[in-house]
């Protein structure tokens, strides 16, 4: 690569511009504001063209993508120019596993590549986009799981493991909003299914038959006007089942219910939904599998 080498990127230098970009947007909620302040400040510190930061999903078929939070705008010719304000808003989504980014989805691993031309693993550009002369994607973790990925391109001394190195703290504090707007996004949905079911079932006591009956405030259970000893757990277990009776209610929405902010795994829900059962062998809790489950009154 031809011009002088940058210097090399201190801790200091990329603590400063991440505090920088979070004092600035500590209480937005929009994540491609954040992200966008996080991108530019990625690259300007690398000496980088452009760029993206994006989380990761997975198609009908389980195949990894990525959808952008914020996106240089490049915008090489007219339709994707057009894309790309089409998109802006909700975020491009990037797609292609045969290119440079691709293989950081495929394998979980960085990718640098200071030759994409000639580099196998490059699925060539489209028609007119701008030279691609360098290139280096990262992912980032949470709980051991890919979160996302950085995609920064067109450093003039090329990428290194060092450099990627040093943006450690940058891809941790990635994954961390990245975590922070997930559980968001799962209170939000549990708030909306609850007060579906709160519709649907207003009274504060719901009638569950077999002589069970349920107290919403306080929450409580009865059985033939005498009170049932359940935990705290297990009545706000019952309590979700009740507002959806016979109706098909997430493990995600029970998880979020039961638990809160903690995160848990499926044999601790699994394992409450049994205990409930021995507790209430009257009640039928079918299990939805794939789904969640259902607690079922015959009228």
């Amino acid at each position: 690569m031809n011009g002088k080498p940058s210097a090399p990127i201190t801790e200091r230098d990329l603590l400063e511009a991440i505090t920088t970009v979070l004092s600035h947007y500590i209480c937005e909620t929009n994540p491609h504001v954040l992200f966008n302040g996080l991108l530019e400040a990625l690259l300007e510190i690398t000496d980088s063209e452009y760029g993206f930061i994006g989380e990761v999903f997975h198609d009908e078929r389980e195949q990894p993508y990525v959808k952008c939070y914020a996106t240089t705008n490049i915008a090489w010719n007219a339709d994707t120019r057009a894309l790309y304000e089409e998109n802006r808003q909700k975020g491009m989504e990037f797609s292609k596993l045969d290119s440079l980014y691709g293989s950081v989805l495929k394998t979980g691993q960085q990718v640098i590549s200071n030759d994409p031309a000639r580099d196998p693993r490059s699925g060539g550009l489209p028609k007119g986009h701008p030279p691609l002369n360098t290139f280096m994607g990262l992912p980032f973790y949470g709980g051991g799981q890919l979160l996302g990925m950085v995609g920064i391109a067109n450093r003039r001394p090329g990428y290194d493991k060092a450099l990627a190195e040093a943006l450690h703290p940058f891809l941790v504090t990635c994954g961390n909003l990245i975590q922070a707007y997930r559980n968001n996004r799962r209170r939000q949905d549990t708030e909306r299914e609850l007060n579906r079911y709160r519709q649907l079932l207003p009274e504060k006591q719901l009638e569950l038959g077999k002589g069970y009956q349920l107290c919403l405030s306080p929450l409580s259970l009865s059985h033939n006007d005498h009170p049932v000893m359940l935990s705290r757990k297990e009545l706000l277990l019952l309590q979700i089942l009740a507002l959806g009776m016979n109706k098909p209610v997430s493990a995600k929405a029970i998880e979020d219910h039961v638990w809160q902010d903690v995160v848990v795994g499926g044999s601790s829900l699994r394992s409450l939904v049994r205990r409930l059962r021995n507790k209430l062998p009257e009640l039928e809790i079918k299990t939805l599998s794939g789904t969640g489950y259902m607690l079922l009154r015959e009228d």
